[in-house]
């Protein structure tokens, strides 16, 4: 498989006269087209993680390459013109804007980068509705609809442009255990038809172990990685049992 992320000798650091290292020394690459689950305990540097290797914080030394192109010491708002182009993001609360209706929250991508919405655009948001359920409340807002469907929303809006990778942060957090596995399998669909790399940060191991691979991060650096089908799922669980690297 070919690789779209590679990060070497990653570090992020917080703050300026009592400096806080959240991530020491990550070396990690991610192959196109995989679903990868970050697991780890709060405070581990998860999300810290997530937000950048998806450009919404620069690394503070280290490498990182994303299909391809060196974004290592890039501005964050440099990078902000390939991260709307090539990303999509699902975080564990929507993001709605609430004075928008669902489909208009789904164009919004495109109205953010002033881009004409084309039949073409129109007919790609209608069948990702019509697949995940939502068109026949494209005409309400936010406020108005359950807290399932909000994020079929998101996951739509996510998807409207075809991105490379999308980025989730607990996506199900919010959501009751059924909402919380349908929402789930729609995006394990969605990533299968549209050809997406899905990198999903979860505190659920019921839901990592969906993913073609696990990475646990402990105290910013990296504990376990693994194939789930290559270990097969009796085995995955055993090993996400193991806290041995927990201290």
């Amino acid at each position: 498989m070919a690789e779209i992320i590679r990060v070497e000798n990653l570090y992020k650091e917080f703050g300026n006269e009592v400096k806080t290292v959240v991530l020491k020394g990550i070396n990690l690459t991610f192959e196109k087209n995989v679903f990868t689950a970050l697991i780890g305990p709060s405070g581990s540097g998860k999300t810290t993680f997530l937000n950048v290797i998806s450009l919404l914080e620069p690394p503070t030394s280290g490498k990182l390459i994303i299909d391809g192109i060196d974004f290592s010491h890039k501005n964050v708002n440099d990078s902000s013109d390939y991260r709307n182009e090539n990303f999509g993001f699902v975080f564990q609360f929507h993001y709605l804007l609430p004075e928008f209706t669902v489909y208009e929250n789904i164009l919004m991508p495109f109205w953010i980068e002033n881009l004409k919405i084309t039949d073409k655009i129109e007919r790609k948001a209608r069948n990702l509705m019509e697949e995940i359920d939502i068109w026949k409340i494209k005409d309400k807002y936010p406020s108005q609809i359950s807290g399932g469907q909000q994020q079929r929303t998101s996951i739509a809006r996510a998807l409207v442009k075809n991105p490379k990778i999308i980025f989730a942060d607990e996506p199900t957090g919010n959501l009751d255990k059924e909402t919380g596995n349908t929402v789930l399998k729609i995006m394990l669909d969605m990533i299968k038809e549209y050809g997406t790399t899905l990198i999903m940060v979860t505190h659920d191991r019921e839901i990592a172990l969906n993913a073609e691979r696990v990475i646990e991060l402990v105290d910013g650096k990296i504990c376990k990685s693994f194939l789930v089908k290559e270990e097969g799922l009796e085995k995955a669980k055993k090993i996400l049992e193991d806290r041995s690297c927990i201290m």
